[in-house]
């Protein structure tokens, strides 16, 4: 019952906002809602499918809110939308509740294959994002754009970090894929959240490290080559 709509752009953000808790936040509100809604409707009564569908519902309300209010629909929240679809019509059909969770760890699969894929070709999605994301600030944005460009070292970090959450995110989807046909559903209910919040904060506590590791190592050959030419 979670997604990963921070994953994209989660480096961007470790450069300009390093605050884990303000990056988590929305995921937890996202993830949070739908599984407060299951556990409160199976202990009315309904059935595992009465409430995974419901919870399913809720989150698809709230990307939709998210779509309404930015007033397009980024190739994140379309997989997303596209991911409860196909999640509530399998469901639907084969009577399944396990397709709900599954949904889950399919988008966190394609998501993740994406990365991977972006990484291989040398046109890492964390570029794409961060280019977008900087946008508004034109002179940021050429600054990074330079520093891509120019420095190899640059190049390779966005493909290394592309590469990590490729990997981060297809491992841990194929576990809940698995997990999700050896345990109770009211099990993974809560246990599929805490393995996708859990892998996206170790993968975002990474990122971040990386890039201030990369920032300080960057500061000090700066300085060290204006002391040489004062």
């Amino acid at each position: 019952m979670a997604d990963h709509t921070l994953v994209v752009n989660a480096p961007q953000q470790a450069e300009a906002r390093p605050n884990l808790l303000r990056m988590l936040a929305p995921t937890i509100r996202d993830i949070a809602v739908p599984l407060a809604a299951y556990y409160a409707l199976h202990a009315a009564g309904y059935s595992d499918f009465a409430a995974l569908l419901a919870g399913a519902l809720i989150s698809g309300v709230i990307v939709l809110v998210e779509v309404v209010r930015a007033r397009r629909v980024d190739a994140m929240s379309a997989l997303i939308l596209a991911g409860f679809v196909f999640g509530i019509v399998s469901s639907l059909i084969s009577g399944d509740a396990r397709m709900m969770i599954v949904r889950d760890s399919l988008t966190t699969g394609v998501i993740g294959l994406a990365f991977g894929i972006s990484a291989l070709l040398g046109k890492p999605l964390t570029y794409i994002a961060a280019r977008k994301a900087f946008s508004a600030n034109p002179q940021k944005l050429a600054e990074m754009e330079y520093k891509y460009e120019n420095i190899p070292a640059v190049r390779k970090l966005h493909n290394r970090i592309a590469a990590m959450w490729g990997a981060g995110l297809i491992g841990e989807s194929g576990l809940r894929v698995v997990l999700a046909y050896q345990l109770p559903i009211s099990t993974m209910a809560w246990l599929s959240t805490v393995l996708a919040l859990s892998v996206t904060t170790v993968l975002m506590v990474i990122t971040i490290r990386t890039v201030k590791r990369v920032r300080r190592t960057e500061a000090s050959a700066a300085a060290g080559y204006a002391s040489e030419h004062e």
